[in-house]
């Protein structure tokens, strides 16, 4: 098994990042490089990173999720880069369902498969509710129920967790840290990813990880200083809907014929 450097970018969420970290360790097949990014480190943060098996980088303020998962990512040392949010707990088995594809094209992405309480995208698994926040969280159910929660078959996915090879990474760019605090970044480096060559965007079915649902991302409600759909269609020329939907087809299962439409508009 191949160690990943897992990036974590967490903002004032201990009780999340703490359960991650637990989770990390307990259901990874090996011993990963855990590289997290503290926005806005206070007190609190610095106590809970004290003596933990974690490379970790801050700030005192709030640099949003862009700028924290570029600095977090200058300190990777693998060969592969996970970004992963810090309201996810990983179950058994999530890296090595993702290790069995990598190495398959040079230019790959790969996600897990998230398991949500409530209704979700289709990308996840919804309405499998095993608790809302760490204090509910069913641990022992959900480890003893989520071998029959595992897709038989893959996605088109860009959902986070999503691993990349450090190399592309680099040669992406990583975020465009405009998208501040981070909504319509993940749909960006899609696009940059297609636009550098890759055409297999492989949600895996059989890597899940349980997802909280915008434990994190809800807290940047409001803090937008720019428009990002906006921004997006401007910077590409379509929206991200188009993108995901009609040049991706994020969600649908990955078949032969759906491999071949995604090329087939490549070459439009």
């Amino acid at each position: 098994m191949k160690r990943i450097s897992i990036i974590i970018p967490t903002w004032k969420n201990v009780s999340l990042i703490d359960l991650l970290y637990r989770g990390l360790k307990r259901n990874s097949a090996v011993n990963h490089e855990i590289i997290v990014f503290f926005n806005e480190c206070g007190k609190e943060e610095r106590k809970w990173r004290a003596g933990k098996d974690i490379v970790s980088d801050s700030s005192e303020t709030n640099l949003g999720v862009c700028a924290a998962v570029n600095r977090a990512a200058k300190l990777a040392t693998c060969d592969y880069i996970c970004y992963m949010n810090d309201d996810m707990y990983p179950l058994p088995g999530w890296d090595v369902a993702l290790e069995s594809y990598m190495g398959m094209d040079a230019k790959l992405w790969l996600s897990s498969t998230p398991i949500e309480p409530q209704e979700a995208n289709p990308c996840a698994i919804g309405s499998c509710d095993y608790g809302d926040s760490p204090a509910n969280f069913r641990e022992t159910d959900l480890l003893r129920d989520f071998e029959k929660l595992k897709r038989p078959y893959n996605m088109v996915s860009t959902w986070t967790p999503f691993v990349i090879s450090r190399a592309n990474w680099e040669a992406i760019g990583g975020f465009d840290e405009a998208y501040f605090p981070g909504n319509g970044s993940d749909p960006d480096l899609a696009m940059k990813m297609f636009q550098h060559g890759c055409r297999l965007f492989i949600g895996v079915g059989s890597s899940l990880v349980y997802h909280f649902a915008r434990k994190s991302t809800a807290r940047y409600d409001g803090l937008e200083s720019m428009d990002p759909r906006s921004y997006f269609k401007r910077k590409w020329g379509m929206s991200w809907r188009r993108f995901l939907n009609s040049t991706l087809y994020r969600g649908k299962v990955i078949t032969p014929n759906i491999l071949e439409k995604i090329y087939r508009k490549s070459r439009n």
